[in-house]
């Protein structure tokens, strides 16, 4: 498993396609952190969706890193297609934890804040950041090659997605009907309710590590759906 994820790592690498994401996502933190003082946690909770949206972008741009031929070279080496992709989630967690500590680090080594951020406020931010990441892979997983033909229909999927999420996310309290649906929506309104908590808070409650963990549970499930599909597909 590990000589498949170096593979499969160095073949990315070498397409150049994470650039364009990685590119914007140093010119957002850059641009964001220009002017300061800036507030702590409002901060990371707007870096934290930029890095939801541009995890599928990285996600896409990895899944789709081998032509289809290559692919299924690869898949045989791996003795199946589950390793195959399993690695490649790997990958994109990966990615997910290593910006995530970038998005968390370069502000405070440049003393952006209006504060001196503390580790509860630092410790927020990786877990906003990490678990919108973590989510942001398992939606556009869905939409990849795996799943969708249609190369366009892919970025459709995932851009869509992508958005109604954080449509619902930021409207839920605006329209009654959505509070129905959001028990079953991709939950990222629980990380932007979480950040609205405010700068003052000194430690962090335990309901903020239930959320976060339903995060996370939700996005594996979601990673589940498309290991289950692929199965249906392939058969």
């Amino acid at each position: 498993m590990i000589s498949l994820g170096r593979y499969q790592l160095q073949n990315y690498l070498r397409t150049y396609q994470y650039i364009p994401p990685f590119s914007i996502f140093i010119l957002c933190l850059v641009v964001n952190y220009t002017f300061v003082p800036n507030p702590i946690l409002d901060s990371f909770s707007f870096t934290s969706i930029i890095l939801f949206f541009l995890m599928g972008w990285f996600t896409v741009t990895l899944f789709h890193s081998e032509d289809e031929g290559q692919k299924m070279i690869t898949i045989l080496h791996a003795n199946g297609a589950t390793p195959y992709h399993f690695s490649l989630f790997i990958i994109a967690i990966l990615i997910a934890f290593s910006l995530s500590m970038v998005s968390v680090i370069y502000p405070t080594a440049i003393h952006a804040f209006a504060e001196e951020p503390s580790f509860t406020h630092l410790f927020l931010g990786f877990l906003s950041h990490v678990s919108l990441a973590i989510l942001g892979i398992a939606l556009s997983a869905i939409f990849t090659r795996e799943l969708v033909k249609n190369k366009q229909n892919t970025w459709w999927g995932v851009i869509s997605v992508l958005l109604l999420t954080l449509v619902v996310a930021t409207l839920k309290d605006s329209i009654p009907q959505m509070k129905g649906l959001i028990l079953v929506l991709p939950p990222l309104h629980l990380s932007l309710e979480i950040m609205t908590v405010g700068d003052q808070i000194k430690s962090i409650p335990s309901k903020f590590y239930w959320q976060f963990i339903w995060i996370l549970v939700y996005a594996s499930f979601v990673i589940y759906v498309f290991f289950f599909l692929s199965k249906l597909k392939r058969r």
